[in-house]
């Protein structure tokens, strides 16, 4: 997607911190704060850590809602439709992303997602779609997405269509995601007690980035928490 749109995120390990500090890149998933410090790794505990700006006042694009996906009045809440209007072609699938993007900076937002259902959370370069299973948030060059699997109650985190499976089980619906964009960082968070580390992403980001939100069928939803 990102050759065909002439632009997108270099491949996953390039520019990261890591690199530039001379020390190549660095395998997905590896990039926790107990890595960086230098201590190898340890129990994914993340209390005290620095997430960068809350940002406030996140929303959606109430205007959204259609066939294959429901945008509540306030702008906070994603889910499927439990019936699809007329004349609207049916997908099970739906995705969005938040108006407010960010190009630079250091910036979180939390987010809770649906006991039931299947959700992914993330984010993603300007002109989200929906059309296609390679347009799909993970799927692509463009997206990022931590994802949460209700039939077997796992966590996976997905980009440029490849999976990774993450150890630990999910045992809260509240997720924290992080981006620190220069230092081409985007984290996930179980904010459980204590608050634990699920996932880092690194990249060299080359657009501006959005918060991104895909449910699938009727009993599932993200809102915003922030």
């Amino acid at each position: 997607m990102a050759e065909r749109r002439g632009g997108g995120a270099q491949p996953e390990g390039q520019g990261t911190m890591a690199e530039r500090r001379g020390g190549g890149a660095r395998p997905e998933g590896q990039g926790t704060m107990a890595e960086r410090r230098g201590g190898g790794a340890r129990p994914e505990e993340e209390e005290g850590h620095d997430f960068g700006q809350e940002a406030t006042g996140l929303s959606l694009n109430t205007e959204e809602s259609a066939g294959s996906l429901s945008v509540s009045r306030d702008g906070r809440t994603v889910s499927r439709p439990l019936t699809n209007p007329p004349d609207t072609p049916y997908r099970w699938y739906g995705q969005t992303a938040s108006p407010r993007s960010f190009p630079s900076g250091r910036h979180y937002w939390d987010v809770e997602g649906s006991e039931s259902g299947y959700w992914r959370v993330g984010a993603s370069y300007p002109n989200i779609e929906t059309a296609e299973n390679e347009d799909w948030l993970g799927n692509n060059y463009r997206t990022w997405a931590l994802c949460r699997w209700a039939h077997n109650n796992s966590y996976t985190a997905r980009h440029a269509g490849k999976e990774t499976k993450l150890s630990h089980a999910p045992s809260c619906r509240r997720i924290r995601i992080s981006l620190d964009y220069e230092a081409g960082c985007l984290s996930f968070y179980e904010l459980s007690e204590p608050i634990r580390h699920l996932h880092t992403f690194t990249a060299k980001f080359t657009e501006p980035l959005h918060a991104a939100f895909a449910v699938w069928a009727s009993n599932a939803s993200v809102t915003i928490i922030s």
